[in-house]
């Protein structure tokens, strides 16, 4: 007993002297993954990494929700701009409940009227009201934390995004109004990117992130676009997109994520 406890000691004592030897930047993604033989796990700047050979040197120390093999990014994301779109046949008075696990809301626009609810009166045409104010749609954003799937998707070009972004968004569904709000958010940063791992996420995501409407819709369309930036092509599934149909009273929802970013709960 007595050795475990100078063992733990001693561990304690390393951690807390490179907690204060240097600063891991929380946004930066060490690219060393050959190194072999964890010595310790630890948090420095409240993030969590894990040692990977000398313990007191800086490029070692690995933070553990990163996987750089693509296949899977678990991380702490900003849901970017969220938006849904209401179409109901008639006017019509709806319900829309926003529940989120493992997530932290971060903004919405317009404030919720109920608990984590919108209510409000839609038009066929889209407008929603609320009171006597009118909205295009309504805007949530959030930290998620839930695992994205990049094992398939599309390398995009920047001389090729916006090309890239009608063609799926069309597949997708998406309407010209739509398309045009999504592309001029999302577009500057395939741009900004040169060279973008892209990725529509599936039900297994959205399972966490629940939309709970009433009445319920005939139609709903979720996009949830995943955007990682590449230094250099990758070898990658094509990822196969299947079209949505818009019957009855719809409801549109987009947002996505720039993996290359990185925040905190």
């Amino acid at each position: 007993m007595r050795l475990l406890f100078l063992y733990f000691a001693f561990i304690c004592i390393n951690c807390y002297m490179i907690k204060d030897s240097f600063k891991i930047n929380k946004d930066q993604i060490l690219q060393k993954q050959n190194k072999t033989g964890v010595v310790y796990s630890g948090t420095v700047n409240r993030t969590t990494y894990k040692v990977y050979g000398n313990i007191k040197s800086k490029e070692n120390w690995m933070p553990v929700f990163t996987k750089l093999d693509t296949s899977t990014i678990k991380a702490k994301n900003i849901g970017k701009k969220p938006i849904i779109y209401l179409y109901p046949e008639e006017p019509m008075d709806i319900s829309v409940h926003l529940n989120l696990k493992n997530s932290k809301l971060t903004a919405i626009y317009p404030k919720f009227n109920g608990k984590r609810t919108w209510n409000v009166h839609a038009e066929p045409n889209g407008d929603i009201f609320i009171k006597d104010r009118k909205y295009p749609y309504l805007f949530w954003e959030a930290l998620i934390y839930e695992n994205q799937e990049l094992n398939e998707g599309f390398i995009v070009k920047d001389e090729e995004a916006e090309s890239f972004l009608e063609e799926k968004l069309s597949i997708l569904g998406l309407n010209d109004k739509e398309k045009t709000d999504f592309i001029t958010f999302w577009l500057p940063v395939l741009l900004r990117n040169k060279l973008s791992l892209c990725s529509f996420q599936q039900q297994k995501f959205f399972n966490s992130i629940e939309l709970n409407i009433s009445p319920k819709p005939e139609s709903l369309i979720r996009i949830f676009l995943s955007i990682k930036k590449l230094d250099a092509p990758i070898n990658i599934k094509e990822q196969k997109l299947r079209s949505n149909d818009r019957k009855g009273f719809t409801v549109v929802e987009w947002g996505g994520s720039d993996l290359s970013k990185r925040e905190e709960f």
